[in-house]
């Protein structure tokens, strides 16, 4: 599927059903992300993994900004001939939302964890700085491990736990496009006032154990968004996708309308 400026973004079917899921993931991680925590879907909808512009097999564009993924996304629905469901996470799901508030037609939204910028946000230009110094200095696994410890302040031991995992030379491999997604973020508006036409129904996806502002964005989302629903994930943080996929199948599962 292209998108409107030419951009190439893949899709991957992994499940069976009548109605279309499409997931994007969170910064660094590729279109597999969601795909054991969406198996458990097989049969009720066809869900399809993508990869976002510039990670995986999808193309990149310059010059980069949230609106073009925003137009992927409008383009991804309109390639459907029925009402897409959409889940999203992190730096994905801050896109899909953006995506939502300019009319994006969606049957139905998952958001987990979106780090929506809000008033008296923290500044990340410096994380930012020193995730750009380690690019440049071609220390892309640097980089990526800057970012998890300083945005997403995960624990050192989860940091070390993630790069035994299969998907962390992946995950290395995209380390480019979290400092032009940080900086996104930076230049958005604070608050969530443009949120408040969003009547799409949103399963929102919450972890026990997320850092603060994670926890804060994520609940002023669902206060603004006029038909939402918070589901907290117990014992989780930001990565339940890979520590606990079985835990977001059941929720998924659970809480998505036939």
């Amino acid at each position: 599927m292209r998108s409107p400026d030419g951009t190439a973004i893949a899709l991957e079917r992994i499940t069976e059903g009548p109605r279309p899921l499409v997931t994007l993931a969170g910064a660094t991680a590729g279109r597999a992300n969601w795909a054991e925590a969406a198996r458990p879907l097989d049969g009720r909808f066809a869900v399809w993994l993508a990869d976002r512009r510039g990670k995986g097999d999808s193309g990149d564009t310059e010059p980069y900004a949230f609106e073009r993924e925003h137009e992927d996304l409008f383009a991804i629905a309109e390639s459907f001939a029925e009402p897409v469901a959409f889940a999203a996470h992190s730096s994905g799901a801050v896109c899909l939302l953006g995506a939502a508030a300019r009319g994006l037609p969606a049957a139905h939204l998952v958001v987990y964890e979106p780090p929506w910028p809000l008033p008296g946000r923290r500044s990340d230009g410096p994380a930012l700085d020193a995730m750009e110094a380690r690019l440049a200095a071609g220390d892309p696994e640097g980089c990526l491990e800057t970012g998890l410890l300083r945005l997403v302040e995960a624990p050192p031991a989860a940091v070390a736990g993630m790069k035994q995992t299969p998907s962390w030379p992946q995950r290395v491999a995209h380390a480019h496009t979290w400092p032009r997604e940080g900086r996104e973020l930076g230049r958005m508006p604070e608050g969530t006032d443009v949120l408040r036409d969003v009547r799409v129904p949103t399963l929102m996806l919450l972890g026990e154990l997320s850092a603060g502002h994670l926890r804060a964005s994520t609940e002023a989302v669902a206060a603004a968004l006029p038909d939402a629903v918070v589901v907290e994930l117990p014992g989780q943080g930001h990565a339940a996708l890979q520590t606990a996929p079985a835990m977001v199948g059941d929720v998924l599962a659970r809480h998505l309308p036939d």
